[in-house]
């Protein structure tokens, strides 16, 4: 059964003013707030729900997830950071991980003092259980794994993840943060089981990366100690706020969203038709990984001519590659205009 670090169980939590105050009031003496300040500012000078019960709400109907079983962080990124924190014991235990893949999993493990286990992709990004498997061990309490990945745009089959799952003993969290441009939206959700914990964020697909508004789908006693040892007041009332009004337009947004596949099938193709491109990486993010070459002379002359792509030629198996991210159809035309003009 997956664990956290053995001190949490008697850990007694800090409880803010907002913690021991539940329900409705005219006048708040408890949290040592300016009460002067509606009158030169926006109304946000009282401290926001600790407990995000609103946002958790609107998730919890537009997910079908009870609202216990969902927590909301400062973008995907504060939950990574948690999550390694309350499992790893620190120099002694080790964080599961693949490469090429999101960095963020091996950086926050090193600042926690967390062995790291990086598992390398196969030639075809393929996910390699058995080797994931072998890294694997009794002081291996949680294992990260990006579906779709990030640089590479893969993602793996539904049958491929159950199988390293049936055999991993700790948390096993699928990072599901460009889920929404998939063949599969829906992600895990649907294939949910005890030990396993879905992130999801608003800054891809919901277009709200700079509000950093994060969440996760997890096990009731994952929530629960989350809201019991997270910072006080980690998402901001306007943040919380924003999240709760984008939940509620996805219908205007889910027309750009398939246009963005749309858009990468189109870049896709014209790109793999260039005869100097060597290869465009299959993806279902919304982002090309492209072999090219002289990558990083590339990644410089579209920089000088105004645009910017990512260039990830220091990753295993991404030499001489650039990530592009799905632009407008003007910008990616743009950037198949000045790729050209490169490279004649």
């Amino acid at each position: 059964m997956p664990r956290f670090r053995t001190h949490l169980a008697g850990i007694t939590p800090y409880r803010s003013a907002r913690d021991e105050f539940e329900g409705e009031a005219s006048i708040f003496l408890d949290a040592n707030e300016n009460p002067y300040a509606p009158q030169w500012d926006e109304p946000y000078h009282r401290y926001p729900d600790p407990h995000h019960e609103r946002l958790r709400t609107a998730l919890s109907e537009w997910l079908a997830v009870p609202p216990e079983q969902i927590m909301c962080g400062a973008g995907s990124d504060e939950l990574i950071d948690w999550l390694i924190r309350v499992t790893c014991e620190p120099f002694r235990d080790a964080l599961l991980t693949l490469t090429p893949s999101y960095g963020v999993y091996a950086t926050y493990g090193r600042l926690h003092g967390a062995l790291v286990r990086e598992v390398q992709l196969s030639a075809d990004f393929d996910l390699p259980v058995e080797a994931l498997l072998h890294a694997a061990s009794d002081s291996t309490p949680i294992a990260f794994l990006c579906r779709p990945n990030n640089p590479t745009g893969t993602f793996w089959p539904v049958e491929k993840v159950k199988a390293f799952l049936d055999q991993f003993h700790g948390w096993a969290v699928l990072d599901e943060a460009y889920v929404e441009f998939s063949s599969d939206p829906s992600g895990w959700l649907p294939h949910r089981r005890p030990g396993t914990i879905l992130l999801r964020t608003f800054s891809k697909a919901w277009g709200m990366a700079g509000w950093r508004l994060g969440y996760a789908i997890a096990d009731e006693e994952v929530v629960s100690l989350f809201y019991r040892t997270k910072l006080p007041y980690n998402l901001s009332a306007p943040a919380q706020e924003a999240g709760i009004r984008v939940i509620r337009r996805w219908s205007a947004i889910a027309p750009y969203v398939q246009q963005i596949r749309e858009e990468r099938a189109r870049l896709a193709q014209i790109l793999s038709e260039l005869p100097w491109v060597d290869r465009v990486y299959p993806s279902e993010a919304n982002f090309l990984l492209v072999r090219l070459p002289n990558a990083m002379k590339v990644y410089h002359a579209l920089l000088q001519r105004g645009i910017v792509t990512r260039y990830r030629g220091t990753l295993p198996l991404c030499e001489d590659t650039i990530r592009i991210t799905v632009g407008t159809t003007e910008e990616n035309d743009r950037l198949i205009e000045t790729l050209c003009a490169i490279f004649s």
